[in-house]
Parts: structure tokens; sequence; C-alpha cells
């Protein structure tokens, strides 16, 4: 099959997108509770929402690359986060205004109960210069329809062509549009919309970092969310930096937004999950009783690439639910995951040997004292550790290493370690320190590993079980409304 960068997908392309995905279940690194796209590149999740007793799931999936081609989206949708439907491609490149990706967005539930998808449409003229649309989509998930209308084109007399990621959200009886973009004289900032009488309206730009820049010729992946009455803003800052001086990390600000639209700053920029494997994350919009998120576990600037991934490459972090304690964001694998356990491992001289390369690790009451974790197979390993109060994470005796990529030895200092909750699936882990305290994304690459080797640590081990899938292997029908 001839793929150039931005092809056009089809159902013709179907049976070609079934060996990949066959190829791709039989790769020991697929993993096995983290969600990835049918085959191919995924990265950002996008339109999360509960909608008709159901979450949805949209995610960028280009299914012909492991690379960052022409995006569509795909879909899942679960009850329990255990037990998933694949419901197939959904939003594809399909006309004028995203013929060069349909880029990321975000869902919202109307007062009369109608799920609208927000979406950015890439166009490129050459290889430098550029535009984008903001649209909106309605999904048909009976009849296998999607149905999209333009609302605006980005103001090339203020931005660069980079301004995407449409974040819609209601404050004040007001609906709101955050966008992350890039101005002309190539800072990163959000551009703030309202929608008044029928139609979009630009407000102003918003600096999130503002009082402490970070220096940014990009902000993407905006979302806004409330924990009770508290209001917070999470973005992702791009930076010309290498990735192991933290070039593109993902910050929150606990915000105050008026009836004017007016940001507020209540607290200072902080990191939500300091690995560097972590990117994009987005709430469910429309759940109750909980803030939901789900971020990539990838990296924009970060594309390690096994001689084995030539079917698929990265996926999501499992749900968190986020909380606040002590003017801080938690975040902690909501309840359901534990539904994922089997049973409890035993032991031989702290050696537990687990199965199918998944595995869950927990320990309490830790006291910042000095341990080690190793994840083995018969030659290689992972180590985590906590040395002299310096938390470290110790990935360069893999079966595949990449400096650049894969900063081998992530130091995080010192995190005061009380407690550990440590989930294994075959290519990646999630480390919840503190009971959420903080969250930490890892990526690595040991085949066939299959032990947890424990020093000066009291833990419980226990083995864990795949998430179970329900495949449908289609495209939807793209239609766009003509004004």
């Amino acid at each position: 099959m001839n793929w150039e960068k931005h092809s056009i997908i089809n159902e013709s392309n179907l049976e070609y997108f079934q060996e990949l995905h066959d190829k791709k279940e039989k790769d020991w690194y697929n993993n096995q509770f983290h969600l990835t796209g049918f085959c191919g590149s995924t990265n950002d999740p996008n339109g999360l929402a509960y909608f008709n007793g159901q979450y949805y799931i949209f995610m960028q999936n280009c299914p012909f690359s492991i690379y960052h081609y022409n995006k569509s989206w795909a879909l899942y949708t679960t009850t329990d986060f255990i037990n998933y439907t694949y419901e197939g491609i959904t939003l594809t490149p399909s006309n004028k205004y995203d013929k060069d990706g349909v880029f990321s967005g975000s869902a919202y539930v109307n007062k009369n109960g109608d799920l609208g998808i927000y979406y950015t449409g890439n166009i490129k003229f050459n290889a430098v210069d550029r535009t984008s649309y903001t649209l909106k989509a309605f999904i048909d998930l009976k009849n296998k329809i999607v149905q999209k209308e333009l609302l605006f084109e980005c103001d090339l007399t203020k931005y660069t062509g980079h301004f995407r990621d449409p974040v819609v959200f209601e404050k004040n009886n007001k609906l709101f549009m955050i966008n992350g973009a890039q101005t002309i004289e190539k800072q990163g900032i959000l551009s703030l919309y309202e929608f008044k009488n029928n139609s979009w309206v630009y407000l102003k730009d918003v600096e999130l970092d503002e009082g402490q820049s970070e220096n940014s010729y990009m902000v993407e992946c905006p979302n806004y969310f409330q924990i009770k009455d508290k209001e917070y803003v999470f973005a992702c800052f791009e930076q010309d930096a290498p990735l192991v001086e933290g070039s593109h990390f993902v910050k929150y600000r606990e915000v105050k937004i008026d009836e004017k639209g007016d940001f507020s700053f209540l607290s200072d920029l902080k990191k939500i999950d300091l690995g560097f494997d972590f990117y994009a994350p987005q709430v469910f919009a429309n759940v109750k009783d909980r803030v939901i998120m789900l971020g990539w576990l990838g990296n924009s600037k970060s594309n390690p690439f096994p001689p084995e991934l030539t079917t698929w490459s990265n996926n999501l972090t499992i749900p968190r639910q986020l909380t606040t304690k002590n003017n801080q964001l938690y975040q902690y694998p909501i309840k359901e995951i534990d539904n994922l356990r089997e049973n409890e491992i035993t032991s031989s001289n702290n050696v537990y040997k687990y199965d199918k390369g998944i595995v869950e690790i927990v320990s309490d009451n830790i006291n910042n004292k000095d341990f080690s974790i190793y994840l083995k197979s018969e030659n290689k390993e992972l180590k985590i550790s906590n040395y002299n109060k310096n938390f470290v994470i110790d990935r360069s005796n893999m079966d595949y290493n990449d400096i650049e990529n894969l900063p081998p030895k992530i130091d995080f200092n010192n995190l005061e370690i009380e407690s550990l909750r440590i989930l294994v699936d075959r290519s990646c882990i999630e480390i919840f320190v503190n009971e959420g305290q903080q969250a930490i994304s890892v990526k690595f690459f040991i085949k066939n590993h299959n032990i947890v080797d424990i020093e000066n640590l009291k833990a419980s081990v226990f083995q864990l079980k795949p998430y179970k899938y329900k495949w449908n292997n289609i495209i939807f029908e793209n239609k766009l409304k003509e004004v």
C-alpha cells in the first residue's frame, strides 16, 4: 500500500487495516489495559463525554501509519471502563476545511441533551504555511454517520495558523470556547471565544502562564473543568528545548472566570504528570459525580519506535479521577480499575512472578525510606528506586533503548514517598505517589517481562487481566452541512 502523509482513507482500506490490527494483537509490546487505535498511531484523547448511558472515548488516530500522519478520530464506548466497544473510525478528513487532518477537540452536551463535537480542521498551503478551521460535528452511532458544519476560520491576522483543540464550557449561563494558539510573534497563547447571537465571537487572548512565563512557542490541548467550587484550566506548553529538559509538559492552574470571561489566577502553574510520556489530557463532559481524566501516554516531542512496532504506536492512560487536597490536584485510578485484579500473587523471597506482562504493585507506610523495585525479564530490567531521598526510574537496561526519546534515568529528587501504586502494562507504567499527590507516566520496552523483585519494601502484588473488546472495523460516512 502506497501511503503519503496526507492520504485520505475510505472503506476500500478496511481489509488492510484488519491486517495491521491482527499483527498488532500478536505484538508483545501491545498494551493490554491501555486503549490504542485499531491500528496505526494514537495520540490525543478527544471528545470525552458521558452520553446516553455510556462513556464516549474518541482519540486521534492515523490507521495507516505509526507516525503522526493524516489524523482521524477513532471511537470507543464503554459502560464500565473494562469492557469496550470499538465503534470504528468516526471523524475523517473529508472536506475543504479538514482535508489535512481532523485535529483535536472536545465534546459538549447541551441543555437539550444533544452531544456536539467541536474539533479543528487542519489545512496546509505548503510545508510552512497553514490555516485551520473550527468545526462542529454530530455523531449518529446507529447509522454510522458524522454530520459536520463550519463554525469559523483561524484569524491569520492574529495567529500563524497554529490554532486548534477547541474546548467548550458553560459558565455564568454563557457558553465559552478556548483554543490553543500561536501568535504571529510565535508566542503560545489561549484564545477565548463566546457564543453570542448564534455565532462564536472572539473575546480575548489569555496568557495562562501570566506571571511565570513558560517561553512557549505554542500552547495546545487546553481544558477547563470544575471540582466543587474550584475552577481549573490546564494546557500543554511547547518549548524549544530537548525532551529531557521538560520541553513539552502539561501544566494546570486554578482560575476564576467572571461573567465577562476575564481570568483571575489563584495559583501558580503546576505539572499534572511528572513523567516525560504524558500529554494532551482531557476530562469527560457531562459526568456529574466525579471528574475523570484521560491523557495520551506519549508526547509529541518523543517518538520511540522499536523495530517491532510496525503496525501501531502509542496509547492512552487509564482513566484517572481528579480531586483536590491542600490546594493541589490529586489524581488516582478510577475505582473501576480495581476490577482488573485477578488475584494477589504470593512471593518467594520478595520475588513475584506474573503472567501476560500485566501486574500491579501497591505499598503503603513507606516513610520515604530507601527501596528498589525491579521489573524483569530473563536478562533485562527496569528499576524504580528511592535512595537517599531521591526517587529515580532507571530504564537504561531495556531491550530497546533510545537516549533522546526515552531518557534512561529520570530523577525526581525528593518526592517524600509515603505510598506507591504502580500499574504495569506490556510497554508502559503509571505510578501514583502518595494516594495521587503525584502521577508519573512511563514508557518502557522489555520483552516478556514477568518478574517483580522488591528490596526493602513491603508490598501487595496483583495479577491483572486485560480489557475486553468488541471490534468493529468500519469507517463512518462524513457529511458537510452546506451553508
